[in-house]
């Protein structure tokens, strides 16, 4: 039996929470929270808006470079964004010390 929904992960993703900037094709900006992020790409939760399936978008934090990617998958507010071009894992491990938000129970 074949899984209709396979895991196809090229790298653990880590919990971030980062306020990023996302432009469309379109150069709509749209505001937004990186939940989660690998070298690979990551998941956004939008302010507001959608992105559509395989629609190009560019991801913006301060102080950080450009990255371009595709929306994989897009879920009302959400959006799964595979990355242009990876990240170099040092990348990833700084955002994860410097920028991930700690909710406290």
């Amino acid at each position: 039996m074949s899984n209709q929904n396979p895991e196809r992960r090229n790298a653990k993703r880590r919990c971030l929470g980062a306020t990023a900037t996302i432009r469309n094709s379109s150069q709509t900006r749209i505001g937004g929270i990186i939940v989660n992020i690998s070298e690979h790409g990551c998941q956004i939760e939008l302010d507001f808006g959608s992105v559509s399936l395989g629609q190009y978008v560019t991801i913006k934090l301060d102080g950080m470079e450009v990255w371009p990617g595709r929306a994989q998958w897009s879920r009302d507010t959400t959006v799964g964004i595979q990355f242009e071009r990876a990240l170099h894992s040092a990348i990833v491990d700084h955002l994860t010390r410097t920028r991930a938000v700690v909710e406290l129970a």
